[in-house]
């Protein structure tokens, strides 16, 4: 009997073509808590950062903080 099916699409994070923001050396790009790159007024979520749970969960919630702080730099930086 299965119990369970973890399926797991890939562990390199597809950033190539992004450089200009940090990155650690796997490739994954660095954000802080509210979503944001070393670069003001981009921001990064999901698993091509280095937040350490790879899960859709996380990234969904990731993408939403992203999302709002986006929303709030366009606010404040017109």
């Amino acid at each position: 009997m299965v119990e369970g099916v973890f399926i797991e699409v890939g562990l390199i994070p597809n950033s190539d073509f992004i450089d200009f923001v940090e990155k650690n050396p796997a490739g994954e790009i660095l954000i802080n808590c509210a979503a944001e790159t070393s670069v003001p007024g981009v921001f990064s979520a999901g698993d091509v950062t280095a937040v350490p749970e790879k899960q859709i969960v996380i990234a969904a919630g990731d993408g939403a903080k992203a999302t709002l702080g986006a929303f709030k730099y366009l606010a404040t930086h017109r």
